[in-house]
């Protein structure tokens, strides 16, 4: 009886170890598979339970049961998986409202020859030559091609940043495929994750996975999350479930109730909206319904504010041919602000005097020219390059802002992720040295077999032998 249990633990033994180093040889294998977590085999020693104690030889001893490797596990720490998601999310909301931004500052291209601080100065500079020469048409030349560029570069950037508005807008359909794909993906993995779980099995890669597409979700928006007993997880989008067991809460897109011919993502089953306050999401719906329209917002002011003043001066003047009472500006605000299209087709009719017949007259002229010094702007406090000089460093201190706190949540990534790193990526030199410890003791264990086998056949073949 005793060279049996001796023969069954060595066989426990051998299939012990060769499991350690099947799961060395795994381990290696994804050294480099994203989300893997290496995984390690629980070996416990088999003692005595006591249920046996009537067959007990008082005179003899009873050694353990062998080995117990019935546990494969990943080497996974749940807290430092809570927090690189939350880290997760800040990094995407400032990096996708940061990219939003960077493309709106690029718009004004300033400071730059090209700018359009530059070409508002140009223009101002052209007044000034007309109040210098009233009567030369070279001068009114300039004038008209000036304004005409002033008002096309402020149509232009307008429309650019409304153009970027709706390609974040666009970019919420992408959104919600992910989710949903995510979502559905998860919801599959925890029945199969419970199926697995439920023989007896751990289901590691299953869960690596899983953990894998959650922190996909978790650069997209703000998710909590809880695992249940029986190995499955429900997680909550804001205050709406998403995933719950193996069922998941599909997300698309709505027309949204606030911002015209804009979207926003809701829950497919009961029209609520999601609600975020970090990952690319929350950055793109800060992005497009905040930051670009308050540019936009003043671009608008601006280019109004330029219509109305420049337009109640020079309807009160006159031109060259004696004709009064002209817009030099038409439109109501950045969209569609242009130089007067009689105008533009007849310099002379600029006008720049205060009284017909007035060829040498420059007063109006003047005035107009004096816009530019003038505090018209934001109830009177600013003059139109002060507005304008205002307006885009805010959108650069708000570009610089959200950077910096992009790059603040890159660095914690990488800090955590290589905290993740050092508790479950493999090493591989780690991997090589328990593969040779393994190694060792499935050779140990051979060996004692080989030597049970031996006292075996002395035990077979030589008893009886002495006395024959």
């Amino acid at each position: 009886m005793a060279l049996s249990v001796g023969l069954d633990t060595a066989v426990k033994a051998l299939r012990a170890h060769q499991l350690a180093v099947d799961v060395a040889a795994h381990n290696i294998a994804n050294a480099h598979t994203p989300g893997f977590s290496r995984q390690r085999v629980l070996l416990r020693p088999v003692g005595l339970d006591g249920s046996d104690h009537f067959s007990r030889d008082a005179l003899l001893g009873r050694a353990g049961m062998g080995v117990d490797a019935s546990d494969v596990h990943r080497i996974r720490d749940i807290f430092l998986d809570y927090q690189i998601r939350q880290s997760f999310g800040d990094h995407g909301q400032y990096q996708t409202r940061s990219g939003a931004l960077q493309r709106a500052e690029f718009v004004f291209n300033d400071p730059n020859d090209e700018g359009l601080a530059a070409i508002f100065n140009s223009f101002w500079n052209t007044w000034q030559d007309v109040v210098n020469e009233p009567e030369g048409s070279p001068a009114r030349t300039s004038l008209v091609h000036a304004a005409t560029t002033l008002t096309t570069r402020i149509n232009r950037a307008y429309a650019e940043l409304d153009s970027q508005r709706k390609e974040l807008d666009f970019q919420l359909s992408g959104m919600a495929d992910k989710i949903n794909a995510a979502s559905a993906e998860i919801a599959e993995l925890n029945l199969k994750i419970k199926q697995v779980e439920l023989n007896g099995d751990m289901a590691n890669d299953l869960r690596d996975r899983r953990d894998l597409l959650m922190d996909d979700l978790a650069k997209l928006a703000n998710i909590t999350y809880s695992e249940q007993e029986d190995g499955q997880v429900n997680i909550y989008l804001g205050n709406h479930e998403l995933v719950v067991a193996n069922d998941y809460r599909e997300v698309e897109l709505a027309e949204h109730p606030d911002h015209d011919d804009m979207h926003h993502l809701v829950f497919k089953m009961d029209g609520m909206p999601l609600e975020t306050t970090t990952g690319e999401l929350r950055g793109l719906y800060d992005a497009r319904d905040q930051d670009l329209p308050n540019v936009m917002a003043k671009l608008d002011e601006l280019a109004a504010q330029l219509i109305t003043s420049i337009n109640t001066i020079h309807e009160d003047g006159y031109g060259l041919d004696n004709g009064t009472g002209r817009e030099f500006f038409t439109g109501t605000g950045a969209a569609d602000i242009a130089l007067n299209a009689d105008l533009a087709a007849n310099p002379d009719w600029i006008a720049t005097a205060a009284n017909p017949d007035s060829p040498g007259d420059n007063s109006v002229a003047l005035q107009i020219a004096n816009l530019q010094l003038g505090k018209t702007m934001a109830g009177g406090t600013q003059t139109f390059d002060d507005f304008y000089a205002n307006m885009v460093s805010v959108l650069g201190a708000d570009v610089n802002r959200a950077s910096g706190l992009a790059r603040s949540a890159e660095q914690m990534n990488s800090h955590l992720d290589a905290r993740r790193q050092a508790v479950s990526g493999v090493n591989i030199d780690e991997e090589v040295t328990n593969l040779a410890a393994s190694q060792h003791a499935y050779n140990a264990a051979a060996r004692v077999i080989t030597t049970i086998d031996q006292m075996l056949e002395t035990l077979i073949n030589g008893t009886g032998v002495v006395g024959r």
